[in-house]
């Protein structure tokens, strides 16, 4: 086989993932879109505005671990790191969006990020997760769980016709062939935009991917949607492969 040919090959056999706003950017390099808007940072809104906001999504754009530790209710999380790679699988054109940061360089990125790929109905931006918490603002976590306990699980797990725990591997296709954790269910991380309706919400997930970072996205996302029973798996297949050398 020639070098061009095995290129070839090679490139039709890569897995490429379509975000659904990918339509949109379609439509509006034929169309043309509407101007950026003058001010590049959302309106600051207080704790009461936060409270009885009817925004469509709350967008959690601060860094996996402090989302993990305290977050608003039905808050999803998405890093602002994190935001051009997978805005465009949850957030539909149109919706509406809250962003919740730790600080105003996070809440200016973020809104730089989400313009760009034509989200821009951002009704507000928040700072103060933790002062909220002190005035006695109800937080959900998400906990972490390690190595040791994923294995006990999992041989729990072993011979049972029905179980009432799923590690579900949120990375995508080309990772889990290369290397995946047996026992393991499979569904990339966007995907989740639509096959959350395929999971149960009485069941209990541990969410894993490479590190941990891109499981916190989808556990938001299912946390957004009414899912309970979910903690992440800290370090994820980084921590799998470093403790079974």
């Amino acid at each position: 086989m020639t070098d061009r040919e095995a290129f070839i090959q090679f490139k039709v056999s890569e897995n490429h993932y379509q975000p659904p706003y990918f339509r949109l950017m379609e439509r509006l390099n034929m169309e043309g879109g509407e101007a950026p808007p003058p001010v590049m940072r959302p309106r600051h809104l207080s704790l009461k505005q936060l409270q009885s906001c009817t925004a469509d999504h709350l967008i959690d754009i601060r860094e996996p671990m402090a989302y993990a530790a305290g977050h608003f209710p039905r808050s999803m999380s998405l890093p602002v790191g994190m935001i051009s790679a997978f805005a465009g699988w949850f957030i539909r054109e149109g919706e509406s969006m809250v962003l919740i940061a730790s600080d105003e360089e996070q809440l200016a990125t973020a809104m730089v990020h989400l313009v760009r790929i034509a989200f821009d109905n951002i009704m507000g931006g928040y700072i103060g997760v933790v002062p909220a918490a002190a005035q006695g603002q109800e937080m959900q976590r998400t906990p972490m769980i390690d190595t040791a306990e994923v294995e006990a699980r999992l041989m729990n797990n072993k011979g049972k016709e029905e179980d009432s725990w799923t590690l579900l591997d949120v990375r995508d296709v080309d990772e889990r062939a290369a290397t995946a954790i047996e026992g393991s269910q499979h569904i990339y991380v966007g995907q989740l935009n639509e096959r959350w309706h395929e999971l149960d919400k009485s069941h209990h997930y541990t969410l894993m991917c490479a590190s941990g970072a891109r499981a916190t996205v989808a556990a938001g996302w299912l946390a957004s949607r009414g899912f309970d029973n979910l903690d992440i798996y800290l370090g994820s297949m980084g921590a799998w492969k470093a403790g079974h050398n």
